[in-house]
C-alpha cells in the first residue's frame, strides 16, 4: 500500500468515525451533547482537510513509496498511550479523579520519554494544585471520588 493512499484511508477513517461519535450524540438530552458535537465537527472538519491535503503536488511527492510497518516501540508508543488513557478513564471511577490523575500523569510522561525528573516533579507540584482550584473551587464541579479521595 502506498503512503499517500494510507494517508486518505486514515482521513476516511477519522471521518467516519467522527461521524458516528456525532450520530451517537444526537441522542444526549438538552445541551449535553455540545462539547461531543463541537470535537466531532472540528475532527471532521480537520480529516477533510488532510483529506484534501493529500490531493496537492506538494503532498503526493512527500508521500511516495510504500507503508513501512514498524514494530518497535517508538512506533507503536501513541497506541500505548492511548490505552493507558482509557484505562486512566475508568479508573477516574474506582479510584477518583486526583489520585487516577497524578498516576496517569507520571505514568505517561514516563511513556513519553521524558526523563527529567526534577522538571517532572516541578510541572506536577504546579499542575495538581491548579487542578484542584479550578475544578473544585472555582467551578465547584462535582469530580468522582473513589475510594482514595
Amino acid at each position: 500500500m502506498t503512503r499517500l493512499l494510507a494517508e486518505r484511508l486514515v482521513a476516511l477513517g477519522i471521518i467516519v468515525a467522527a461521524g458516528i461519535v456525532y450520530l451517537l450524540t444526537l441522542e444526549f438530552p438538552g445541551r449535553s451533547d455540545a462539547f461531543p458535537d463541537f470535537a466531532a465537527i472540528s475532527i471532521i472538519v480537520l480529516a477533510l482537510g488532510m483529506l484534501a491535503r493529500s490531493f496537492t503536488s506538494r503532498d503526493i511527492e512527500r508521500l511516495k513509496g510504500s507503508v513501512v510497518f514498524d514494530f518497535r516501540y517508538d512506533a507503536w508508543k501513541p497506541l500505548y498511550v492511548i490505552i493507558v488513557g482509557v484505562i486512566y478513564s475508568f479508573s477516574v471511577i474506582y479510584i477518583g479523579f486526583y489520585t487516577s490523575s497524578i498516576v496517569f500523569y507520571f505514568v505517561v510522561t514516563y511513556m513519553t520519554g521524558l526523563r527529567n525528573h526534577k522538571i517532572i516533579l516541578i510541572t506536577a507540584l504546579f499542575l495538581f494544585p491548579i487542578l484542584y482550584i479550578f475544578f473544585s473551587l472555582v467551578l465547584d464541579a462535582y469530580l468522582p471520588e473513589g475510594l482514595l479521595f
